[in-house]
C-alpha cells in the first residue's frame, strides 16, 4: 500500500524532527498586533488497531485497522477597532483509513474541510454580525467518491435600548447538498425574530421564526411559519405575604408543502417538536418496573456537554443506558434524536454507529414500561453528532430509549471509549409523513394555549403556614382538546424544640387529560424530625397519595424512617427502614396491591485521608397480590455494594468495587471492578502515566485494559507535544472472547 507506507513514513520523520530539533523553550513573538492574533496548531495521530476474536467453536476472526490522520487548524481573532471583531479559521483534516478483516482489505480517504469566518460588532446597544461557515466531507473508498457539503450564510442584528424592548433579528440560509447533486440538493433560508420588553414584574416576549425551504431535485417547496407570544407577571402583595404568578403562551405552527414525500430531505427542519417537561435517565438492567431519576442535562438545549451516561466501549458489558422524557402529557412522538459526544472532531465510522440497538418503551406512570419499537441501526451524522431513530408514531406521556455500550468486540471499538449521550429530542412524525404525492399541497396547523396560576399566601409566620394555589390549562386548538389542572395545599413547618422539628402537608389536585379522562388526587406528608446529637439525625416520614383517573383509583402510603449518624471522626452511617403499600382498584373490580418493605445500611469509613471505605446493603421484600388469578407472590430481593479507594503516594491511586445481587430463582449476580493508575512525575516536561482496570461481570463475562501513556511536552509552556499510548483491552463472556491492541502516536504542535 504505496499511499500508507508513504503515511507512516513522513510521521516518522515528523516525530524524529519534532523530538529532537524544537527547541526548549520558543522565544516571544514579536510581530505587530495582527499576527499576534493569529494562531495555529497541526495535529498528526496515528495508530494501529489489531482485533482477534474467538468464538466458543474456536473460529478466529482478525480485524486490523490503520488510521493515519493529519488536521490543520488556523484561527484568527483580531479586533479591527474597540468594538469590531474579526473571528475566521479554518480546519482541513486528511484521514487515511485502512481496514483488514480475515485478509480483505478497504481503504478509505476522508477529506474535511471547515472554513468559517465571522465580522461582529460589539455594542451594548447595538450590535450586529455577518458570518460563513462550509462544511465539506469528502470520502472515497474503493475508487468510489462520495461529497457531502453545507455552506450557511447568517446576519445578525441586535437592539438594547434602555428601557425599551429588546429586539433580536437573525437570517440564515443553508444550502446542502451532494457532490454531483444527484440524491441531496436543499436550500432553506430562515428568518427569526425575537424581541421582549421587561417592566417590573411584567415580561413580555414575542418570538416568530419563518422557514422556506426548496428540494432542487423534486422541485419542491416547503415553508415553516411559528409565533410564539408569552406574558409572565409576577407581584408580591401585603408585604411580601402573598406572592403571585402567571405565565401564558400561544404558540401556533404552520407547515405548507407541495410534495409531502419530500420533508424528509430537510432533516427535522419540518417536523414538529414536543416540548419535554423533564428529562430522564438511569444506568440498570431492569426495564421495568422501573422509575427514571430527573436529568436537566438532557433537555437543556446544550447539545456538547455531557448528560452522565456513556455508551463507549469503556463501559462495555456494563448496564443498560435509559434515557427519557417527560412531556407533560399524552403527546404523539414517532421521532426521537439521541445528541452524543466525546470523540472529537471527527465522528464514529459506520461500522461504530450502526452497532447500536434502540429499544424505545412508553409509559403512562414512570414506573411501568412498554415496549414499543427496536430500531436498529439508527442514522447517524453526518453533520450533527446525533443518532435519528424513527418508529410507528406512538402516543404517550413517557418516553424512554434504551441502549447498550458499544460492545468491545466491535472492529475499532477499543478507539472509542467515550460516546457521551447529551441531549434527548422528541418529535411528531406523524401529520408530516402520512403519505402524499407529488403536486399535492399539504397544511399543517398547531395551535396551543397555555396558562399557568401560582399564589402563594402565607397565613402565619410563626409556625410557617402556607397556603398555595397552582393551575394550569392547555388548549390545542387544531385537536379541540384541552387539559386542566389545579391544586389546593396547605404547608406547615415548626420546631418544637431545640431537637424536635415537625412538617406537614396536604394537598388536593383536580384535573383533566386530553382524553377527557377527568383527574383527583389527595396528597399528604407528615414529618418529624429529631436531632439528639449533633452527630444524630433521625427522620420519621409518612407520606400517601389517592388518586382516582377515570374509573381506576389508586392509592399509595409509605413510612419511612431516616437516620444517620457520625460515629466516630472518619465514620459515618446510615439506616433506612421503610414500607411502601400500593392498591390499584381496576375497572372490572379487580384489585392490585402491592407491598414492599426494605432495609439498608451503609456506612462510609475513613480511617486516614489516603484511605476511604464504602458499604451499602439493601434488602427487600415484595408481595404482590390480586388480579385476576388473586395469587399472592414474594420475591426477596439483596443488594450489597462495597468500595475501596487508596492513596499511597500522592502517583498512586487505587480503587475497588463490589456489587451482590441476589434474588430468588436466580443466580447470584456478582461485579467487580479494579483500578490502578499511576502517574510518577505530573509537573514534568516528560510524563509517564500506567492505568489498568478489570472488571468481572454476571454471566461468566470479564474485561480488562491496561495502557501505559508517555507524554513529552516540547516546551515549558507546555501546549505543544509528543505523545504515545498502548492499550490492551480484553474481554471474555461464556461464548466469545476478544482481545484488541491499540498504539496509537499523537503530534501536536502549537504556533
Amino acid at each position: 500500500m504505496p499511499r500508507f507506507r508513504t503515511a507512516r513514513q513522513v510521521l516518522c520523520a515528523l516525530l524524529t524532527l519534532a523530538a529532537l530539533s524544537v527547541p526548549p523553550s520558543p522565544p516571544p513573538a514579536s510581530a505587530d498586533g495582527f499576527l499576534e492574533a493569529l494562531s495555529s496548531n497541526e495535529e498528526i495521530v496515528y495508530s494501529l488497531l489489531s482485533t482477534k476474536t474467538t468464538d466458543v467453536s474456536g473460529t478466529t476472526t482478525r480485524f486490523e485497522a490503520v488510521n493515519y490522520v493529519s488536521r490543520s487548524n488556523v484561527r484568527l481573532n483580531y479586533d479591527f477597532m474597540p468594538k469590531l471583531n474579526l473571528n475566521a479559521g479554518s480546519t482541513y483534516e486528511k484521514n487515511l483509513l485502512k481496514l483488514s478483516l480475515d485478509k480483505e482489505d478497504t481503504e478509505t480517504e476522508i477529506t474535511r474541510i471547515r472554513p468559517y469566518a465571522w465580522l461582529t460588532l460589539r455594542d451594548p446597544i447595538l450590535g450586529a454580525a455577518v458570518g460563513y461557515d462550509l462544511l465539506d466531507d469528502t470520502v472515497e473508498t474503493a475508487g468510489q467518491a462520495t461529497t457531502l457539503t453545507r455552506e450557511t450564510y447568517n446576519a445578525n442584528l441586535t437592539w438594547r435600548p434602555l428601557d425599551l424592548p429588546s429586539t433580536q433579528a437573525r437570517y440564515t440560509r443553508t444550502l446542502t447538498r451532494d457532490g454531483e447533486r444527484v440524491f441531496l440538493d436543499t436550500e432553506i433560508d430562515q428568518y427569526y425574530l425575537k424581541s421582549e420588553y421587561v417592566y417590573g414584574g411584567l415580561n413580555l416576549r414575542y418570538t416568530g421564526n419563518v422557514l422556506k425551504a426548496h428540494d432542487n431535485i423534486q422541485e419542491s417547496d416547503s415553508t415553516l411559519i411559528s409565533h410564539e407570544l408569552r406574558v409572565l407577571y409576577a407581584r408580591t402583595f401585603l408585604d411580601g405575604r402573598i406572592v403571585a404568578s402567571t405565565d401564558n403562551t400561544i404558540r401556533s405552527t404552520e407547515i405548507t408543502t407541495d410534495n409531502p414525500r419530500t420533508l424528509g430531505a430537510f432533516g427535522n427542519t419540518f417536523v414538529l417538536q414536543q416540548a419535554a417537561v423533564a428529562g430522564l435517565s438511569a444506568v440498570n438492567g431492569v426495564v421495568s418496573p422501573i422509575t427514571l431519576a430527573a436529568n436537566a442535562a438532557l433537555i437543556d438545549g446544550d447539545t456538547t456537554t455531557s448528560a452522565g451516561l456513556n455508551i463507549g466501549s469503556s463501559q462495555s458489558g456494563g448496564l443498560l443506558r435509559q434515557v427519557g422524557l417527560d412531556l407533560g402529557t399524552a403527546v404523539a412522538v414517532g421521532r426521537l434524536l439521541v445528541w452524543v459526544s466525546g470523540f472529537g472532531p471527527s465522528p464514529p465510522p459506520p461500522a461504530i454507529t450502526t452497532s447500536f440497538s434502540w429499544d424505545v418503551y412508553t409509559s403512562a406512570d414512570n414506573l411501568t414500561w412498554s415496549f414499543h419499537a427496536t430500531v436498529t441501526p439508527a442514522a447517524f451524522g453526518p453533520f450533527d453528532l446525533r443518532f435519528v431513530i424513527d418508529f410507528p408514531v406512538t402516543t404517550a406521556r413517557f418516553i424512554k430509549v434504551v441502549t447498550a455500550p458499544l460492545f468491545i468486540g466491535v472492529p475499532s471499538a477499543a478507539a472509542f471509549p467515550n460516546i457521551f449521550i447529551t441531549e434527548l429530542q422528541a418529535f411528531d412524525t406523524g401529520t408530516t409523513t402520512a403519505g402524499g404525492t407529488a403536486g399535492q399541497k399539504l397544511t399543517i396547523l398547531r395551535t396551543v394555549r397555555t396558562h399557568n396560576l401560582d399564589v402563594k399566601t402565607i397565613l402565619l409566620k410563626t409556625p410557617s403556614l402556607y397556603y398555595r394555589f397552582t393551575a394550569d390549562f392547555q388548549d390545542f386548538q387544531d385537536e379541540d382538546e384541552q387539559r386542566y389542572a389545579m391544586s389546593h395545599g396547605l404547608f406547615l413547618s415548626h420546631r418544637l424544640t431545640p431537637i424536635f422539628t415537625i412538617s406537614a402537608n396536604t394537598t388536593l389536585e383536580l384535573g383533566r387529560e386530553r382524553d377527557t379522562t377527568s383527574r383527583a388526587s389527595i396528597l399528604y406528608y407528615a414529618a418529624l424530625g429529631a436531632t439528639p446529637l449533633k452527630t444524630l439525625t433521625d427522620n420519621l416520614v409518612f407520606s400517601g397519595r389517592q388518586e382516582r383517573a377515570g374509573t381506576i383509583t389508586t392509592t399509595t402510603n409509605s413510612l419511612v424512617l431516616y437516620n444517620t449518624a457520625q460515629i466516630y471522626q472518619g465514620i459515618d452511617a446510615t439506616l433506612n427502614l421503610g414500607a411502601t403499600l400500593t392498591s390499584n382498584e381496576q375497572e372490572a373490580g379487580a384489585t392490585l396491591r402491592r407491598r414492599e418493605y426494605y432495609v439498608n445500611v451503609g456506612t462510609g469509613i475513613t480511617p486516614h485521608p489516603r484511605l476511604a471505605l464504602t458499604t451499602y446493603y439493601l434488602g427487600k421484600l415484595t408481595q404482590a397480590s390480586g388480579g385476576e388469578t388473586g395469587e399472592t407472590r414474594d420475591t426477596t430481593e439483596q443488594r450489597l455494594d462495597l468500595g475501596l479507594s487508596f492513596t499511597p503516594l500522592r502517583a498512586i491511586v487505587l480503587s475497588a468495587t463490589a456489587n451482590i445481587e441476589s434474588q430468588p430463582d436466580q443466580r447470584t449476580r456478582v461485579t467487580q471492578n479494579y483500578g490502578m493508575s499511576w502517574v510518577p512525575f505530573p509537573d514534568g516536561r516528560l510524563q509517564f502515566s500506567l492505568s489498568w482496570t478489570q472488571s468481572r461481570l454476571p454471566e461468566n463475562t470479564r474485561s480488562e485494559i491496561i495502557q501505559p501513556t508517555v507524554r513529552y511536552y516540547l516546551g515549558v509552556r507546555r501546549r505543544s507535544y509528543l505523545e504515545a499510548t498502548y492499550q490492551l483491552n480484553t474481554s471474555e463472556t461464556s461464548t466469545v472472547r476478544t482481545e484488541s491492541r491499540l498504539f496509537s502516536t499523537n503530534l501536536n504542535l502549537y504556533y
